[in-house]
C-alpha cells in the first residue's frame, strides 16, 4: 500500500486509507509502533487490545452493588455432574 508523507503543522504525516482505518478500528489517538528496518523498510503495527482490560474493575463494582451472586449453585449433585 502507497502512502504521502505531508505536512501537519510543524510535523510530518501521512494520511491511513479508509478501508485500512475499517478495518482495523483505528481511531484519534490510537497508538502505533514505527520500527525502521535495516533496508530501509518501514514496519508500522498497533498495539494490541487488551480484551479483558478493566474486568477488575467491573467485577470489584459489581460485587459492591451485590450483582455478584453464582451462577451455578455452590454444588454439584451428581445428575448436574452427569450432564458435565
Amino acid at each position: 500500500m502507497e502512502a504521502t508523507v505531508i505536512k501537519i503543522g510543524t510535523s510530518l504525516g501521512f494520511k491511513v486509507p479508509e478501508t485500512v482505518i475499517k478495518d482495523l478500528n483505528l481511531k484519534a489517538g490510537t497508538k502505533i509502533d514505527m520500527n525502521f528496518i535495516h533496508n530501509g523498510n518501514l514496519v508500522i503495527t498497533m498495539e494490541k487490545s487488551k480484551n479483558r482490560e478493566g474486568w477488575d474493575t467491573a467485577f470489584a463494582k459489581y460485587a459492591l452493588e451485590g450483582e455478584d451472586e453464582n451462577i451455578l449453585p455452590d454444588f454439584l449433585d451428581s445428575e448436574t455432574d452427569s450432564l458435565l
